[in-house]
């Protein structure tokens, strides 16, 4: 049996993102994980999600919210069971038709081979004024 090695459980992961297989990430998280997103953001881009079935509700509602143009991981690095990635996203949001992107990091800590807490570093402010319709910030357009 392969050992189980979290660099690769994330690459696998942001797989099952690109071709939208819910299933198999929220399978990947831990009964009791903490989802976060910088606190002050945007509905539904804001705080800590905690529990297995509020990150479920989450992406359902980060998919009524935003279809998503682009999405690149340029870096995966890991320390035991510490993942980071580095990449970059372009998000239109439905409502407004604004898009907008940003750089991010994401940090997954896993415990066995679950995650237990995910954390997303991102220009929140951007993301934010694009779901609120403010825009003329830099990174943003409209159509």
């Amino acid at each position: 049996m392969p050992r189980f090695d979290p660099r690769e459980q994330v690459g696998a992961l942001y797989a099952a993102m690109t071709r939208g297989d819910g299933a198999f990430l929220l399978d990947a998280l831990a009964e009791d994980v903490e989802w976060c997103e910088p606190p002050g953001g945007a509905a539904p881009f804001g705080g800590t999600y905690r529990g297995r079935q509020a990150v479920g509700k989450f992406f359902e509602a980060l998919g009524a919210a935003v279809e998503e143009e682009a999405f690149a991981v340029r870096e995966i690095l890991a320390e035991g069971q510490v993942v980071m990635a580095t990449g970059h996203y372009r998000h239109r949001v439905k409502r407004t038709g604004t898009s907008y992107q940003t750089d991010w990091v994401m940090v997954w800590r896993f415990s066995g081979e679950k995650v237990r807490r995910f954390e997303i570093y991102k220009d929140s402010a951007t993301e934010s004024s694009a779901l609120t319709g403010l825009t003329g910030r830099i990174g943003l357009s409209n159509p």
